[in-house]
């Protein structure tokens, strides 16, 4: 009898943890992963705003525009007013001017500093 509750108990955590790992979503398709700044390699080349914040936000202008190459490495993160948001270096964000990349989706850079 202990030997038949203890092997139903392994095949139902085994079945158990197999529907968990399959359900698991990858990090670059969850939101809450680029809740927070994280680092990112460019893959293509992409464009940089510097936007003028005023509110409401949907008045908000851009003021100026930067090129930003392959291979140049980024702190970014996903916000809900702007697509991505850029935290590193000369590209800082504050309470008067945004970062932002001009691009969606993931294609356009690969996580990490390679």
């Amino acid at each position: 009898m202990k030997l038949k509750k203890s092997l139903l108990l392994g095949i139902t955590a085994l079945t158990l943890g197999l529907s968990v790992s399959a359900t698991a979503v990858s990090a670059n398709h969850n939101f809450f992963y680029w809740e927070h700044p994280h680092w990112v390699t460019v893959t293509k080349a992409s464009t940089i705003y510097k936007i003028k914040r005023v509110y409401p936000l949907a008045n908000s202008y851009v003021v100026k525009k930067y090129r930003v190459h392959r291979g140049h490495h980024l702190l970014i993160h996903h916000a809900a007013s702007f697509t991505w948001m850029v935290e590193s270096g000369h590209f800082n964000s504050n309470g008067y001017y945004t970062y932002s990349v001009g691009r969606s989706g993931y294609s356009w850079f690969k996580q990490g500093i390679h």
